[in-house]
């Protein structure tokens, strides 16, 4: 458990074979907190919801290419993570 307490932000997970998703799993395994986040468009064609409710984690669809989706995925996130972010991946 040594990520118990961690709180973060992961982006990218789309399946099972992408390295932000077994990073996900590991991190929750250790304890940390996050929320996952991909482009609407990846979202809809991947699984990430699927490990949303593996790791009790809140699903933010965010273009990382608007600075408006970066801003509302921030502030979601802080929200749930109680106004702390200790890692973004």
């Amino acid at each position: 458990m040594i990520l118990k307490g961690k709180r973060g932000i992961i982006s990218g997970a789309l399946d099972e074979s992408s390295i932000a998703w077994k990073v996900a799993e590991r991190c929750h395994e250790e304890g940390a907190e996050f929320t996952l986040t991909n482009a609407p468009m990846a979202m809809r064609m991947g699984k990430i919801n699927e490990l949303g409710e593996k790791c009790d984690a809140e699903v933010i669809g965010a273009d990382l290419t608007s600075i408006e989706e970066i801003e509302n995925l921030y502030e979601k996130s802080l929200s749930k993570m109680n106004g702390k972010i200790d890692f973004i991946l």
